[in-house]
């Protein structure tokens, strides 16, 4: 089986800063045998290396901002010892929860656009027992299966969610159009 292989970049204000805790990691690392990559650099951050970086450490930094990059970012605190910071940040990359991981700032997003779904009854081909249909939802097949069962609940009913669209047996249009739009949906009724 391969060694996970992953490349790690220090960034301090300061190259040299960078550098040296870069190498305190190499040989905390190196003693355990992980075959990790190590980078250094200064502030601001050259876009070329980032490249193939799967995690960057802010050292001595408050916040790291590094453009259209979306990986890991661990934060590190040298003083008093870097030693026992480094071993720290190992835990954290191990999985051994040592200390907090630095939250990305909130990206800006455009405003989410209302999505319209389509709500109906149908009865054909079900002996004249109706079902309420929900369609046209942008939602994956996870998504779906987690909103059925949420109207599911809500409506105290069976059904299903299948090709994009989830069936609840019998009529309770009200009642999902009321938690839809709870969920930020626009309803649209449609059929009879």
């Amino acid at each position: 089986m391969a060694k996970l292989t992953r490349t790690i970049l220090f960034v301090a204000t300061e190259s040299a800063r960078a550098s040296a805790v870069a190498a305190a990691f190499t040989t905390a690392a190196g003693k355990l045998g992980l075959p990790w990559g190590v980078r250094s650099s200064g502030v601001p951050v050259e876009a070329k290396v980032l490249e193939g970086v799967t995690i960057a450490v802010a050292v001595d930094l408050a916040n790291l901002t590094l453009e259209n990059w979306t990986g890991r970012v661990e934060g590190l605190t040298t003083s008093p010892d870097v030693e026992l910071a480094v071993n720290k940040l190992l835990a954290r990359l191990l999985g051994g929860n040592d200390e907090a991981v630095i939250a990305p700032k909130p990206v800006a997003t455009a405003t989410k656009k209302v999505h319209t779904v389509k709500l109906s009854r149908e009865t054909a081909g079900r002996k004249g027992k109706g079902v309420t249909v929900v369609s046209e939802l942008p939602l994956n097949e996870d998504q779906l299966n987690t909103l059925a069962t949420k109207l599911k609940n809500a409506c105290g009913t069976g059904g299903t969610a299948k090709d994009s669209r989830i069936e609840l047996q019998g009529d309770h249009r009200d009642k999902i159009a009321t938690e839809l739009e709870k969920l930020g949906y626009k309803v649209k009724r449609s059929g009879g």
